[in-house]
Protein backbone atom coordinates (compact mmCIF):
# COMPACT_ATOMS: atom_id res chain seq x y z
CA UNK A 1 0.00 0.00 0.00
CA UNK A 2 1.71 3.38 -0.95
CA UNK A 3 1.90 6.90 0.63
CA UNK A 4 1.20 9.83 -0.98
CA UNK A 5 3.11 12.99 0.55
CA UNK A 6 1.25 15.71 2.09
CA UNK A 7 2.26 19.43 1.10
CA UNK A 8 1.49 22.48 2.76
CA UNK A 9 -0.95 23.59 -0.36
CA UNK A 10 -3.09 20.26 0.28
CA UNK A 11 -4.09 21.77 3.58
CA UNK A 12 -7.81 23.34 3.71
CA UNK A 13 -9.36 24.80 6.39
CA UNK A 14 -12.71 26.64 6.59
CA UNK A 15 -13.15 28.94 2.78
CA UNK A 16 -10.67 28.17 0.05
CA UNK A 17 -7.46 29.86 0.74
CA UNK A 18 -6.82 33.49 -0.31
CA UNK A 19 -4.21 34.29 -3.32
CA UNK A 20 -1.17 35.53 -1.67
CA UNK A 21 -0.48 33.11 2.54
CA UNK A 22 1.51 35.67 3.37
CA UNK A 23 -1.41 38.46 3.47
CA UNK A 24 -3.45 35.93 5.41
CA UNK A 25 -3.01 37.67 8.79
CA UNK A 26 -5.12 40.57 6.65
CA UNK A 27 -8.18 38.46 7.13
CA UNK A 28 -8.30 39.96 10.29
CA UNK A 29 -10.37 42.53 8.95
CA UNK A 30 -13.45 40.67 7.95
CA UNK A 31 -14.33 39.38 11.21
CA UNK A 32 -17.43 41.18 12.00
CA UNK A 33 -18.18 43.10 15.60
CA UNK A 34 -20.79 45.09 16.66
CA UNK A 35 -17.59 47.50 18.00
CA UNK A 36 -14.48 46.18 16.14
CA UNK A 37 -15.13 48.48 12.50
CA UNK A 38 -14.79 51.47 15.01
CA UNK A 39 -11.13 50.49 16.61
CA UNK A 40 -10.01 49.11 12.63
CA UNK A 41 -11.01 51.93 10.83
CA UNK A 42 -12.50 54.91 12.36
CA UNK A 43 -10.58 55.88 14.99
CA UNK A 44 -7.29 55.36 13.60
CA UNK A 45 -8.32 57.65 10.56
CA UNK A 46 -9.00 60.30 13.38
CA UNK A 47 -5.83 59.45 15.00
CA UNK A 48 -3.96 59.75 11.72
CA UNK A 49 -5.00 63.00 10.98
CA UNK A 50 -4.56 64.59 14.25
CA UNK A 51 -0.96 63.38 15.02
CA UNK A 52 -0.18 64.75 11.12
CA UNK A 53 -1.55 67.71 11.75
CA UNK A 54 -0.12 68.66 15.13
CA UNK A 55 3.15 67.21 13.41
CA UNK A 56 2.83 69.99 10.56
CA UNK A 57 2.01 72.67 13.20
CA UNK A 58 4.31 72.11 15.88
CA UNK A 59 7.88 74.60 15.54
CA UNK A 60 10.48 73.53 16.02
CA UNK A 61 9.40 70.16 13.82
CA UNK A 62 9.45 66.77 15.72
CA UNK A 63 12.64 64.94 14.41
CA UNK A 64 11.60 62.19 11.93
CA UNK A 65 15.35 61.33 11.15
CA UNK A 66 18.61 60.74 13.76
CA UNK A 67 19.79 59.25 17.30
CA UNK A 68 16.36 61.27 18.91
CA UNK A 69 14.14 60.67 15.63
CA UNK A 70 10.75 59.19 15.96
CA UNK A 71 11.78 56.74 13.29
CA UNK A 72 14.79 55.46 15.68
CA UNK A 73 12.28 55.29 18.78
CA UNK A 74 9.99 53.03 16.16
CA UNK A 75 12.40 51.13 15.03
CA UNK A 76 13.99 50.11 18.47
CA UNK A 77 10.57 49.37 20.29
CA UNK A 78 9.27 47.30 17.17
CA UNK A 79 12.74 45.08 17.24
CA UNK A 80 11.77 44.36 20.85
CA UNK A 81 8.04 43.52 20.35
CA UNK A 82 7.55 42.36 17.17
CA UNK A 83 9.05 38.52 18.12
CA UNK A 84 7.44 38.87 21.96
CA UNK A 85 4.01 39.23 19.60
CA UNK A 86 4.93 36.63 17.43
CA UNK A 87 5.95 34.06 20.89
CA UNK A 88 2.21 34.85 21.88
CA UNK A 89 0.65 34.14 18.59
CA UNK A 90 2.54 30.80 18.81
CA UNK A 91 1.64 30.22 22.38
CA UNK A 92 -2.29 30.45 21.59
CA UNK A 93 -1.87 28.56 18.63
CA UNK A 94 -0.62 25.68 19.86
CA UNK A 95 -3.17 25.18 23.07
CA UNK A 96 -1.97 28.10 25.51
CA UNK A 97 -3.76 29.10 27.94
CA UNK A 98 -6.04 26.72 28.23
CA UNK A 99 -10.01 25.11 27.14
CA UNK A 100 -11.60 28.03 28.44
CA UNK A 101 -10.28 30.11 25.24
CA UNK A 102 -12.10 27.29 23.11
CA UNK A 103 -15.31 28.76 23.78
CA UNK A 104 -17.41 31.87 22.44
CA UNK A 105 -17.00 35.00 23.78
CA UNK A 106 -19.72 36.29 25.88
CA UNK A 107 -21.74 39.27 24.45
CA UNK A 108 -21.85 39.82 21.06
CA UNK A 109 -20.29 37.23 19.14
CA UNK A 110 -17.31 37.79 16.56
CA UNK A 111 -18.43 36.34 12.87
CA UNK A 112 -16.10 35.00 9.60
CA UNK A 113 -17.28 33.68 6.87
CA UNK A 114 -20.45 33.14 8.11
CA UNK A 115 -18.97 31.37 11.23
CA UNK A 116 -18.80 32.43 14.68
CA UNK A 117 -15.18 32.38 15.97
CA UNK A 118 -14.01 30.81 19.57
CA UNK A 119 -11.82 32.93 21.74
CA UNK A 120 -8.83 31.77 20.50
CA UNK A 121 -9.57 31.80 16.71
CA UNK A 122 -10.02 35.40 17.55
CA UNK A 123 -7.03 35.79 19.67
CA UNK A 124 -4.98 34.31 16.74
CA UNK A 125 -6.70 36.82 14.19
CA UNK A 126 -6.04 39.64 16.33
CA UNK A 127 -2.34 38.72 17.22
CA UNK A 128 -1.61 37.34 13.77
CA UNK A 129 -2.49 40.97 12.93
CA UNK A 130 -0.58 42.72 15.06
CA UNK A 131 2.61 40.96 14.53
CA UNK A 132 1.97 41.66 10.64
CA UNK A 133 1.12 45.39 11.04
CA UNK A 134 4.32 45.74 13.52
CA UNK A 135 6.32 44.33 10.90
CA UNK A 136 5.07 46.32 8.26
CA UNK A 137 5.73 49.42 10.68
CA UNK A 138 9.64 47.75 11.18
CA UNK A 139 9.91 47.32 7.49
CA UNK A 140 8.82 50.94 6.49
CA UNK A 141 11.00 52.57 9.35
CA UNK A 142 14.25 50.57 8.30
CA UNK A 143 13.39 51.96 4.97
CA UNK A 144 13.45 55.11 5.26
CA UNK A 145 15.99 55.46 7.09
CA UNK A 146 18.04 53.75 4.12
CA UNK A 147 16.35 56.10 1.20
CA UNK A 148 16.87 59.33 3.41
CA UNK A 149 20.47 59.91 1.72
CA UNK A 150 19.31 59.28 -1.69
CA UNK A 151 16.24 61.69 -1.52
CA UNK A 152 17.35 64.36 -0.13
CA UNK A 153 20.25 64.26 -2.78
CA UNK A 154 17.27 63.48 -5.79
CA UNK A 155 15.49 66.82 -4.36
CA UNK A 156 18.31 68.95 -3.40
CA UNK A 157 17.18 71.31 -5.73
CA UNK A 158 13.65 70.98 -5.38
CA UNK A 159 12.68 72.39 -1.79
CA UNK A 160 8.96 72.07 -2.35
CA UNK A 161 9.08 68.17 -3.68
CA UNK A 162 11.17 67.68 -1.06
CA UNK A 163 8.75 69.40 1.14
CA UNK A 164 5.68 67.60 -0.21
CA UNK A 165 7.55 64.05 0.21
CA UNK A 166 8.46 64.94 3.87
CA UNK A 167 4.77 65.70 4.56
CA UNK A 168 3.32 62.73 2.51
CA UNK A 169 6.14 60.25 4.56
CA UNK A 170 5.00 61.73 8.01
CA UNK A 171 1.12 61.19 7.27
CA UNK A 172 2.31 57.74 6.07
CA UNK A 173 4.00 57.24 9.24
CA UNK A 174 1.31 58.67 11.50
CA UNK A 175 -1.26 56.39 9.35
CA UNK A 176 0.63 53.24 10.44
CA UNK A 177 1.65 53.96 13.95
CA UNK A 178 -2.27 55.26 14.61
CA UNK A 179 -2.80 51.64 13.56
CA UNK A 180 -0.49 49.92 15.46
CA UNK A 181 -1.37 51.69 18.69
CA UNK A 182 -4.86 51.50 18.49
CA UNK A 183 -4.90 47.63 17.69
CA UNK A 184 -2.65 47.32 20.49
CA UNK A 185 -5.33 49.04 22.84
CA UNK A 186 -8.02 47.08 21.48
CA UNK A 187 -6.15 43.77 21.73
CA UNK A 188 -5.31 44.66 25.28
CA UNK A 189 -8.95 45.58 26.26
CA UNK A 190 -9.72 42.89 24.62
CA UNK A 191 -7.18 40.15 26.51
CA UNK A 192 -8.06 41.19 29.76
CA UNK A 193 -11.53 42.26 30.02
CA UNK A 194 -14.15 39.97 27.22
CA UNK A 195 -11.97 36.61 27.45
CA UNK A 196 -11.86 36.76 31.10
CA UNK A 197 -15.34 37.44 31.09
CA UNK A 198 -17.62 35.02 33.05
CA UNK A 199 -20.74 33.88 31.41
CA UNK A 200 -23.91 34.21 33.10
Amino acid sequence: MGTTQVGLTDVRHGRPPSRSRLLAPLRYLQIRHPEKERYDFLIPVIATLAAWALYMVVTPRIALFGDAGLLKFTRDILIMGVPFMVGALASVAMGSPGNHMDRRPVGAELWLDGESLTLRQFVCYLLGYLSFVSIVVLAAAVGAELMKKAVFSWTAGYPVIRFYIMAAGSLLLCGMLSVLSVTVLWSLYFLTDIVNRKSS
